[in-house]
């Protein structure tokens, strides 16, 4: 992959991680929630969130892990959000073809299946949801249990 594109594309998706309005409270754990996690896992997973102290006001990634047929397993959700629409579509468009992904509809919204890195890409207006589902090694994780998770979270958003 060229160092230029690459170092673009990483800019590109920082300047997107967090809400825009800073005081606005968002938790991605009360979108994406435990029994969310259990449903595409097939098991009881424990919230791997964790922080010590006071929950930030801002919380963009929730991630559940559990154990399944002895190996470890994962479901994550991490949330972007541009300021507007037509900016996250560009930057999810760039994204897709710096990835060269399997394009997607999953609830009429625009998703992409990344295989390299076994995640979904999902966006719904100005939110951009990354979701990965399975073992830790991103070549065994299914694109239809990420599927399942998206469709539940874009109901919700």
């Amino acid at each position: 992959m060229n160092f230029t594109r690459s170092l673009g594309l990483a800019v590109v998706l920082g300047a997107l991680a967090i809400p825009v309005h800073a005081q606005e409270a968002f938790d991605a754990c009360e979108i994406f929630t435990l029994q969310d996690a259990e449903s595409v896992l097939g098991v009881a997973p424990q919230e791997a969130t964790v922080f010590k102290g006071k929950r930030p006001r801002v919380v963009s990634d929730c991630k559940y892990v559990g154990s399944k047929d002895g190996r470890n397993v994962a479901a994550s959700a991490q949330f972007r959000f541009a300021r507007t629409e037509a900016d996250m579509r560009q930057s999810f468009g760039d994204a897709r073809m710096e990835l060269q992904t399997k394009p997607l509809s999953i609830g009429g919204q625009e998703a992409f299946w990344a295989g390299k890195t076994g995640q979904l890409h999902m966006r719904k207006g100005r939110t951009w949801v990354t979701l990965s589902v399975g073992p830790e090694k991103a070549g065994d994780r299914d694109v239809e249990a990420a599927r399942k998770l998206a469709e539940t979270i874009a109901k919700k958003l």
